[in-house]
């Protein structure tokens, strides 16, 4: 993986430019009923590391810039997004076990669309242009 220069960051999110040129093959990409239109449920097969990324396109993201991901438990992927009041986002769907580099599943994703990654190349392959992900999760908050 090799990691690329973002021209934005904020001190909450950072945008992620993407090129055509990225995409790949899809295992799966089918248009799934939510609320009162429809979403795109994708997935896509890492064969090096023999796992599978799923992910809710919300809305039309083709040539969208600005698109926001949010990092959803696999099992609420379609109720999150469900209730999604962004449109368009991306939701990825993972699970709550510890992945394979042992990080959050958050970080996770963060690492995999900042570097060439699956999760970057299977949102490249919708045709969004640009995502801005949140890269602070606060671990605790203060009462």
């Amino acid at each position: 993986m090799t990691a690329r220069p973002e021209p934005f960051f904020s001190w909450t999110a950072r945008r992620v430019e993407l090129r055509e040129s990225e995409s790949t093959d899809l295992v799966l990409d089918e248009l799934v009923p939510l609320g009162t239109g429809t979403a795109r449920l994708i997935a896509a097969r890492d064969e090096d590391d023999d796992v599978d990324y799923l992910a809710l396109v919300v809305g039309d993201v083709a040539d969208g810039r600005d698109v926001a991901v949010r990092v959803v438990e696999e099992e609420t992927l379609l109720i999150e997004g469900g209730r999604s009041c962004a449109s368009p986002e991306i939701l990825i769907g993972l699970t709550a076990t510890p992945n394979i580099c042992g990080c959050s599943s958050a970080r996770h994703v963060e690492s995999q669309l900042c570097v060439d990654g699956p999760i970057r190349t299977m949102i490249a392959s919708v045709g969004v242009r640009s995502v801005v992900v949140d890269w602070y999760h606060p671990t605790s908050t203060v009462a």
